[in-house]
């Protein structure tokens, strides 16, 4: 193997290894967190389960502004600069414990002053709270992506959720209601920050961690853009349930975000993948490297490869999966679930375009994306929700994410050149199709054996179609044999 092949497929290796990382901790991590959130559903029921689903999208709104996108500047400036990552990390804390105690104050005034029960404020202020702890350990975290060491945030990852699981249950056993169940979740986010820190701190040079007022305000105003985008996205995102729990309900607001807990653990499953490319695409912008369509282009097509297949799955087994994993009376939000499911590819490959921007330096133009998208979804939500409930606001989320989709694709096209959508697309249509034509034909197989043999199927397919190259067989190739 010569030198420049040889330099291409490490390079594509250490992508790979670290997306599989990624996805392997975010995937066991995620099923992990979505069987804590079963239990909370089965054992709070429908109302105390929306009441700790408001409580998380409604708290989250204001953390965004502690954090003010300093996660992402982090990754972005020490995979950069990775000599002065101690020197960033000290000055981002500065500036969160400043932005903390503001943020602090502004919370307990508007729970305060919010006309709700007594439960719902003391959830929300517990999970506030342990949201907070989090932005803390995220920066942590950031370093660690910045530096490629996806190995030992994959097990913080878990190790948070496996304590919380543990923690949770026992909460949930004892009979606990849904105050003790969010103080369980502060506890376990405070101690995974202190266990993070004592990783981070391990062989760092303490001369290094100065503080620099200039260095400050510059990462300030370098991340508020960030931030107004994290902001964006998550109003866009997340604003459904708040709406839902003051015009339908507590229960209407569990329903809902029993799908919504199904279309968010998947994607952020498949963002893994993102996890392991930001970093590289932040060199490759910082070397002028000519690779940097060409591992765009990549990534895209294993995003593909992954959200189609299951888009498809959930639409046609929808009420299968709730009624499985929920019990029966969550099957009403089936319908919820199919919609959402049917925006879920748009949805994985918006997460993918916006940082794909980001690494470029083109903050601005996805913070105006953003911010369009989150002033058409609250519209929407308002038009929808009070004539149509929780489907409503479930087509609000999917006609949102298709906007995004549109006005990112013309961007990334700037940068990018013609991704070739459809040369990208069809292997993974017609090896889903297939696998639709099993479910649909035997909709009489239990759920379990259906979904294994779906996904033998489609890889059936997959490997029919030639869908996988010389290249990729030889990147794996050599993980595997490592």
């Amino acid at each position: 193997m010569d030198g420049p092949i040889k330099e291409k497929v490490d390079k594509a290796e250490k992508l790979v290894k670290n997306s599989i990382w990624m996805f392997t901790a975010e995937g066991f991590s995620k099923v992990v967190a979505l069987i804590t959130q079963v239990f909370a559903a089965r054992f709070l029921g429908g109302e105390g389960y929306g009441i700790f689903s408001f409580a998380f999208a409604a708290t989250g709104a204001f953390i965004v502004f502690i954090d003010t996108g300093l996660g992402t500047y982090l990754t972005r400036e020490v995979s950069r600069h990775p000599e002065k990552a101690a020197v960033y990390l000290h000055n981002v804390f500065s500036l969160k414990w400043k932005l903390s105690l503001i943020i602090v104050l502004v919370l307990a005034m508007a729970l305060s002053t919010a006309s709700m029960e007594h439960e719902s404020s003391f959830s929300a202020a517990a999970i506030g709270l342990a949201l907070m702890a989090n932005g803390y350990t995220e920066m942590y975290l950031a370093v660690f992506r910045a530096y490629e060491r996806m190995k030992i945030v994959s097990i913080l990852l878990v190790a948070q959720r496996i304590l919380f699981f543990v923690l949770g249950l026992a909460v949930l056993l004892w009979g606990g209601d849904v105050v003790l169940f969010s103080c369980a979740f502060l506890f376990v986010a405070l101690i995974i920050f202190v266990i993070t820190q004592r990783q981070m701190t391990v062989g760092q040079d303490p001369s290094k961690k100065v503080r620099d007022r200039k260095l400050a305000r510059e990462i300030f105003r370098g991340s508020l853009p960030i931030c107004g985008l994290i902001l964006f996205t998550y109003i866009y995102f997340r604003i459904d349930a708040v709406l839902i729990f003051f015009l339908r309900g507590k229960l209407e607001t569990g329903w809902y975000s029993s799908a919504f807990k199904l279309i968010e653990t998947l994607g952020w499953l498949i963002a893994s993948i993102r996890f392991g490319v930001f970093p590289v695409l932040s060199k490759t912008f910082k070397e002028g490297n000519d690779h940097y369509q060409k591992i765009w282009k990549e990534t895209v097509r294993y995003m593909f490869l992954v959200s189609i297949p299951v888009s498809i799955g959930m639409i046609l087994l929808a009420p299968r999966i709730l009624g499985l994993l929920y019990g029966a009376s969550f099957e009403i939000a089936g319908p919820v679930l199919k919609i959402m499911a049917l925006g879920f590819p748009l949805l994985c490959m918006n997460d993918l375009a916006s940082y794909l921007l980001l690494s470029q330096n083109k903050t601005q133009s996805v913070l105006r994306i953003a911010g369009g998208a989150a002033v058409i979804n609250v519209l929407l939500n308002l038009f929808l929700i009070p004539k149509w409930g929780m489907t409503g606001a479930a087509w609000a989320a999917t006609l949102t994410q298709g906007l995004v989709f549109s006005a990112y694709y013309l961007k990334v096209r700037e940068i990018c050149g013609k991704t070739g959508m459809f040369a990208l697309l069809w292997r993974p249509l017609l090896a889903s199709g297939a696998m639709a034509l099993l479910l649909v034909g035997w909709d009489s197989l239990p759920l379990v054996p259906a979904v294994l043999l779906s996904v033998g199927i489609y890889f059936a397919g997959l490997m029919t179609l030639g869908t996988f190259n010389e290249f990729d067989r030889l990147v794996f190739s050599r993980i595997l044999n490592r």
